[in-house]
């Protein structure tokens, strides 16, 4: 598990660079890509919720977002960049967490955003069933991720 979560935020690291690359090359201004964001994440285990995660937030190209609510006991991380793409403010996000000895959940997305004024929302799940003893059961993740230009 370790193994696999340092590769997941090497690769985390490495998409934000690529965002940031991304947004220099296009030529866009930082100062008017600031976009105010807010996550939400839920994790149930047999249709108990055993992780909720909430977040508002800002990014920009030169200001990614971290949040690295990791406990003693469990390694967990949600980043998010953002970058223009043929105009249109992409916001890319990463959400890792441990939920108990056995599993982990994560995903990752990209929401583009081409009404900045509204702003736009994404959704998704993932689940999966498992008979590890301590961890049997149905395991299932949804998440919602909003953003729009931030109002500053």
């Amino acid at each position: 598990m370790i193994l696999s979560n340092t590769l997941k935020v090497s690769l985390a690291l490495l998409l934000s660079g690529f965002a940031m690359q991304a947004a220099a090359d296009s030529g866009s201004n930082p100062d008017n890509d600031i976009m105010s964001c807010s996550v939400s994440v839920e994790y149930k285990r047999n249709n108990v919720s055993r992780l909720v995660y909430t977040k508002d937030f800002l990014v920009s190209p030169g200001t990614p977002f971290s949040d690295d609510f990791s406990t003693a006991t469990r390694f967990r991380f949600f980043d998010a960049t953002v970058a223009r793409v043929n105009g249109v403010p992409e916001v890319a996000a990463v959400f890792d967490a441990d939920v108990d000895v056995f599993n982990a959940v994560d995903f990752g997305t990209v929401l583009k955003v081409k009404d900045e004024s509204n702003g736009e929302t994404q959704t998704g799940n993932s689940s999966f069933f498992t008979s590890v003893p301590g961890a049997a059961g149905s395991h299932r993740t949804e998440y919602t991720l909003t953003c729009a230009r931030a109002k500053l």
